[in-house]
C-alpha cells in the first residue's frame, strides 16, 4: 500500500453545527476537529490506511458517511486516527464502488455541540500524469480519471517557483475538478475528473462522457501572494486528432477553451459550446464566456470556487489601485480584468507597451495555448478569406450559424470561426457591435481573434483577425486579416501547432 500527496493545500470544508436535539451551543465554547491531510490516495486493492485527525475539546466522534465500498475498521479518539480498508476492486456492473468520495467525521463536545470534518478517499484507477508536460494550459479529455500537473514552472520556461499551496480559484461548474490536492514537496497538483450522464429522449441514461468546462488553478507563497496560475480546459474530444492542416500551419479545430466546433450548426447548444475563453493581448489568464450563446444582458457565465461559492471577474483600473496596470499586478491577480488607459492608448499596461508578451515564430512564457500549440503569427490570417458561397448566400441561410467558414486561399481547406465577439477595452463587458436593427440584437455575428503580432500602423495596438456578418446587407460583410485592436480588449484565440 502506498499513500500519495501528503502536502496540504487547504482543509476541505469543516463546518461547525449546533445540534438542537442534544443541547444549544455553549457561549464562548472552543473546539476543533480537522483532518490532518486533505485526502488519502490508495494504489492497492483492499489496502488498510490510517487517517489522522486533530481535535480539541471533542468528547466523542462518529463516522457520518464514507464512500461505498470502503470500510471503517476502527475509530481511535485517543490516538486521533481512523483505520480504513479500501475496496477490493474497481467499480463495475457488479460492484457498487465509489472510487472517489468524501469521508465525513462528526465530533461532539461535552456540551453536545457537533462539528463536521471532511477528507477525500481515492482508489487510484485511471491516472494521467502531465507533470513533465508543464504549460500554462492543460487539455483534459478523459472521464473518471485523476490528473497530475506541475506547478513549479512558469509556462513552458525553465523559470521555476516553489509554491506553498494551491487551490481551484474558479471553475465553470461546481463539481468539474474534484478531490484536488497539492504536494508542496514535489510541486504537483492533482484533481479528479468525473463524468456526466448522456440521456435519450425518454430521459434514460445511455452513456457517460467527460464533463465540459474550464477552471483556473492558483499557486501562492507562504504570505498568500499569487505566484502563477494555470488554465485547465476540459473538452470531450481530442484536439490533436481533429486539428486542421492549412498552408500556413496546423490549427486547432476549436477556439482555446471551447468544447467543440459548431461547424456552422444552427443549434443553440452547439453554438454556445464553440465559444472559447477571452484573453487580453499578452496575458495568459482566461476570462469566461457569456451566460448563453445570445450574449443575454452581456452577462458572464457563472463561476464557482472550490467551496462551491460563486465568484466573479473583477474589473479594475488605476483609479482604484495605483498598482494596477503592471505585468506583476496582472500575474498576481488572474481574476482581474485590467481596463484600458487612455493615457497609454488603451493598453492594460499603463506605463509602457511590451511587444514580447506574445511572440510570432516562437512560444513566449505568457502564451496561453497548451503545450505543443501557440498563439498564431501576426500575418497568418492573410492566407484566408471568408467562404465565398456563404458570403453570397441569402442572409436567412447563414445568420443563424453565428460565424463564418474561412477558406485557405492556397488549398481550399475550411475552418469555421464562431462569432464570439470580444470584451470591451473600456468596460470589460462582453460585446458584439453588430447592431443593425434586427429584432433579436445584439447577436454574436462578429468575430475577433488575436494573433501574436503587434501593430504596424499603431504600435500601441496588436493585430487580430476580424469579421462581421452584416445582418441587413450581405454586400457589407467584412473580413480583415490584420485588424489592429487595443490591447485591453479580450478576444478569442485559435491556437496553431508549435512547429
Amino acid at each position: 500500500m502506498k499513500t500519495l500527496f501528503r502536502g496540504i493545500i487547504f482543509a476541505l470544508v469543516s463546518a461547525m453545527l449546533c445540534t438542537s436535539v442534544l443541547s444549544s451551543c455553549t457561549e464562548n465554547e472552543e473546539y476543533d476537529l480537522l483532518f490532518d491531510l486533505p485526502g488519502q490516495i490508495v494504489t492497492e486493492f483492499d489496502a488498510t490506511i490510517v487517517v489522522p485527525f486533530s481535535s480539541r475539546n471533542i468528547a466523542s466522534v462518529t463516522v457520518s458517511s464514507i464512500p461505498d465500498g470502503w470500510t471503517v475498521e476502527k475509530v481511535d479518539l485517543v490516538a486521533r486516527t481512523i483505520t480504513i480498508k479500501a475496496p477490493k476492486a474497481f467499480a463495475d456492473d457488479e460492484n457498487n464502488i465509489e472510487e472517489n468520495g468524501l469521508l465525513n467525521l462528526r465530533g461532539y463536545t461535552p456540551a453536545g455541540t457537533s462539528i463536521l470534518a471532511s477528507s477525500y478517499l481515492s482508489l487510484l484507477n485511471q491516472h494521467v500524469d502531465l507533470s513533465d508536460k508543464y504549460s500554462n494550459s492543460y487539455v483534459i479529455s478523459q472521464k473518471n480519471t485523476r490528473y497530475t500537473i506541475d506547478l513549479t514552472h512558469k509556462g513552458e520556461s525553465s523559470e521555476t517557483i516553489k509554491p506553498y499551496g494551491a487551490y481551484v480559484a474558479w471553475q465553470t461548474s461546481e463539481d468539474l475538478l474534484n478531490y484536488s490536492s497539492y504536494d508542496d514537496a514535489t510541486g504537483k497538483f492533482t484533481f479528479f475528473i468525473g463524468n456526466e450522464e448522456i440521456k435519450d429522449d425518454n430521459d434514460n441514461v445511455i452513456d457517460t462522457r467527460v464533463p465540459d468546462g474550464n477552471a483556473l488553478i492558483i499557486a501562492y507563497d507562504d504570505d498568500a501572494n499569487t505566484l502563477w496560475s494555470w488554465h485547465v480546459w476540459v473538452t470531450g474530444s481530442d484536439v490533436e486528432a481533429s486539428a486542421i492542416k492549412t498552408s500556413v500551419g496546423t490549427f486547432m479545430d476549436r477556439n482555446l477553451g471551447a468544447y467543440h466546433n459548431s461547424n456552422g450548426s444552427m443549434k443553440a447548444d452547439d453554438i454556445y459550446r464553440s465559444y472559447g475563453m477571452y484573453y487580453q493581448w499578452g496575458r495568459k489568464e482566461p476570462f469566461v464566456r457569456p451566460v448563453d450563446y445570445k450574449f443575454s444582458g452581456d452577462n458572464d457565465q457563472a463561476l464557482s470556487n472550490y467551496l462551491g461559492s460563486t465568484v466573479k471577474i473583477h474589473y479594475v483600473n488605476n483609479e482604484d489601485n495605483e498598482e494596477v496596470g503592471t505585468e506583476t499586478y496582472a500575474m498576481e491577480n488572474p481574476m482581474s480584468y485590467v481596463l484600458g488607459s487612455k493615457d497609454n492608448a488603451y493598453d492594460w499596461i499603463y506605463s509602457s507597451h511590451n511587444d514580447n508578451l506574445w511572440t510570432s515564430g516562437a512560444k513566449s512564457v505568457n502564451d496561453p495555448c497548451p503545450r505543443g500549440w501557440r498563439v498564431p503569427d501576426g500575418d497568418v490570417f492573410e492566407a484566408f478569406d471568408i467562404d465565398e458561397a456563404e458570403d453570397l448566400d441569402a442572409l436567412a441561410n447563414v445568420r443563424n450559424m453565428y460565424g463564418w467558414h474561412i477558406v485557405d486561399k492556397a488549398t481550399g481547406v475550411k475552418m469555421f470561426m464562431p462569432g464570439a465577439g470580444r470584451r470591451s477595452f473600456e468596460t470589460g463587458v462582453l460585446t458584439n457591435i453588430n447592431n443593425y436593427g434586427y429584432d433579436n440584437v445584439p447577436m454574436p455575428w462578429t468575430g475577433y481573434y488575436w494573433t501574436a503580432g503587434v501593430g504596424n500602423d499603431d504600435k500601441a495596438k496588436a493585430r487580430s483577425m476580424f469579421f462581421d456578418l452584416n445582418t441587413t446587407r450581405a454586400v457589407n460583410n467584412r473580413y480583415e486579416a490584420g485588424k489592429e485592436m487595443y490591447r485591453a480588449n479580450a478576444m478569442q484565440i485559435r491556437c496553431v501547432r508549435d512547429e
